[in-house]
């Protein structure tokens, strides 16, 4: 009886037979120590990171470029006085009040636009009075009401050519 007594001990004891705990623990301790050295030699042989991009100098050269594009667009534009005329709707006569910009191809081209000014102007002015008050409500009339002025300004221009038709003013009343 008392070798059975002897024997419930020793399997609650666990004091043998299986793998020792401390050796289990050992060898997890050397896996990681073996990894970390390992990963240490592969990143101590890359070469270092280059540095960051200066990202000011890279803002201001673009906020150069801009500005350089948007004077640049500045110098092409032409700007007609407002055109007021009578457009027919509803039975009754309205305004329609336009101011109108245009984009020259080139900066020269703004002397051509100058000397013929005159005739700019009527061609823009018989195109807008010939306009109904429907065909010019919706956004597709203004498309292509800015096409029909682009088509005929670039008629009368001989040096050059328009690149756009920009309204800045649109009111009818």
């Amino acid at each position: 009886m008392a070798k059975d007594e002897k024997e419930e001990q020793g399997d609650e004891g666990g004091g043998g037979g299986g793998i020792p705990w401390m050796l289990i623990i050992g060898a997890v301790v050397l896996s990681l120590a073996a990894g970390a050295g390992g990963a240490a030699f592969l990143l101590g042989n890359q070469p270092p990171p280059a540095p960051p991009p200066d990202l000011e100098a890279q803002a201001a050269a673009a906020a150069e470029l801009r500005e350089a594009e948007g004077e640049g667009f500045k110098e092409r534009l032409y700007s007609l006085e407002p055109f007021v005329v009578n457009v027919t709707g509803d039975g009754y006569s309205r305004y329609l009040k336009v101011k109108v910009e245009l984009e020259a191809d080139s900066p020269e081209l703004k002397t051509e636009l100058d000397a013929r000014l005159s005739q700019i102007r009527d061609a823009v002015i018989v195109l807008l009075s010939s306009k109904k008050l429907s065909d010019i409500t919706d956004f597709e009339g203004k498309a292509l009401l800015k096409q029909d002025i682009y088509e005929r300004v670039n008629d009368i221009l001989e040096t050059g050519e328009l690149n756009s038709v920009l309204f800045t003013e649109f009111v009818v009343q």
